[in-house]
């Protein structure tokens, strides 16, 4: 379980960002930054078990926010790549 936020971007409709420092966006590449736009705080939530989101389940994204510092969703946007 952990902490973490939610950001949604300024260029992009349905693409969200989570991380778990408030703010540091540090561990973000700077190709994406520059695609996603200004990060636009949405809320901190806890990131359990019983959470599933529309991306997939909680503890996927808790694993990917360990390993690479960050979790991108992006829903119905194919034109965004990573």
């Amino acid at each position: 379980m952990m902490w973490c936020y939610i950001y949604r971007s300024s260029k992009k409709e349905n693409c969200y960002l989570y991380i778990d420092k408030e703010n540091d966006f540090s561990a973000i590449p700077e190709n994406i930054r520059s695609m996603f736009g200004k990060p636009i705080f949405v809320m901190k939530i806890l990131l359990d078990t019983r959470r599933h989101f529309a991306a997939c389940p909680a503890d996927e994204i808790e694993a990917r926010i360990k390993k690479d510092g960050f979790f991108l969703q992006m829903l119905n946007d194919t034109d965004f790549q990573v």
